[in-house]
């Protein structure tokens, strides 16, 4: 495939600290993404009308090497660092990874 790599990984956090978490990575995590050659950007999706809800984050990468520069020699291990783990009540221990085949907006 020749379009971006994508990184699934979930995790499940109460609704009430959804904002929170948000905030948080978009202050500490994110700017240190954004500084990885081939980071594409990120997603999240929460459950709706669940709670606790299960959350989907989205990461495209351009491939491979990109996610190993980010995530470690193991890409599929998850990359939590324990100051956002508080706001998880489970998550897992891994992400999978999918090919985009399409991404389309009006937004």
């Amino acid at each position: 495939m020749t379009g971006p790599l994508v990184r699934r990984w979930e995790a499940v956090s109460a609704r009430a600290d959804l904002g929170d978490w948000v905030a948080t990575y978009r202050d500490r995590v994110l700017p240190a993404m954004k500084d990885v050659p081939g980071f594409l950007g990120v997603t999240f999706h929460a459950e709706r009308d669940a709670d606790p809800c299960r959350i989907t984050v989205l990461t495209a990468w351009a491939d491979m090497d990109a996610v190993k520069a980010f995530a470690g020699d193991d890409p599929a291990r998850a990359v939590v660092p324990d100051f956002m783990a508080r706001f998880f009540v489970d998550h897992d221990a891994t992400a999978s990874f999918h090919d985009e085949l399409l991404l389309e907006s009006n937004r």
